[in-house]
């Protein structure tokens, strides 16, 4: 009786055990659902879609093999909900800028790390434009070009400025107060920035012994050591 009072828990703990390595090989899933934290995974349902139907056991490891191979997503987490449902949960990337393509008119959109995550026909973030070929998803763009489009970011963000084109080498923007301005696609970014700023305070200063306005000026170089005014 007393090894009765030991085994008999041993014995339900190994058959639960046993139940809980064998259920995934057994258990069929049904349905698959997926949320992001912008909302439904529109873009994953038809490859998740053709899952259902599997064992719980091969659903788990083709999901992670899916989402792996997903360029746009960060980071992910999978539940399996009875009786026969099976929930992913994903973090995706955000576009923060993007490149458009002169010759095929599409925008590559970049990640704040340099990246492609999709192609698509129109977008309405701060962009830059090319005459390359766009990038294919999942392609980290050039020095050059991510350097472009954090200037631009800031230049949107400061003057309301969405669109620069690169040019000869440089980064031709032009600003709202009919200024065009020319960066460089390489150098110290908060430098360049700064100096802009300076020189559009300057230009806008009331007072007329500080203000940069002898004659109208249309267009700033930045690629130089010191700035050009025209």
């Amino acid at each position: 009786m007393k090894y009765l009072k030991i085994l008999l828990p041993l014995l339900l703990l190994a058959v639960i055990a046993l139940i809980i390595f064998l259920a995934p090989r057994f258990v069929r899933i049904n349905s698959i659902s997926c949320k992001s934290q912008f909302g439904p995974c529109t873009s994953l349902e038809s490859k998740l879609t053709l899952l259902t139907g599997k064992k719980l056991y091969d659903v788990k490891k083709e999901v992670r093999t899916v989402l792996g191979a997903e360029d746009s997503i960060s980071d992910f987490s999978i539940r399996f909900k009875v009786p026969d449902k099976f929930e992913v949960l994903v973090i995706e990337k955000k576009p923060k800028f993007a490149l458009k393509d002169l010759n095929s008119d599409v925008f590559a959109l970049v990640d704040k790390e340099g990246f492609v995550l999709s192609i698509v026909s129109q977008s309405t973030l701060p962009q830059v434009l090319i005459s390359d070929r766009a990038p294919n998803v999942g392609e980290e763009i050039s020095q050059e070009y991510f350097f472009a489009l954090n200037i631009i970011y800031n230049i949107f963000a400061s003057y309301q400025a969405r669109q620069g084109i690169i040019e000869n080498n440089s980064l031709l923007v032009n600003l709202p107060q009919g200024v065009k301005v020319i960066f460089p696609l390489s150098g110290d970014k908060d430098v360049l920035l700064g100096a802009l700023r300076l020189i559009m305070e300057r230009l806008n200063e009331s007072n007329k012994d500080s203000r940069i306005n002898e004659v109208a000026v249309r267009q700033i170089d930045l690629r130089f050591k010191n700035p050009v005014l025209k």
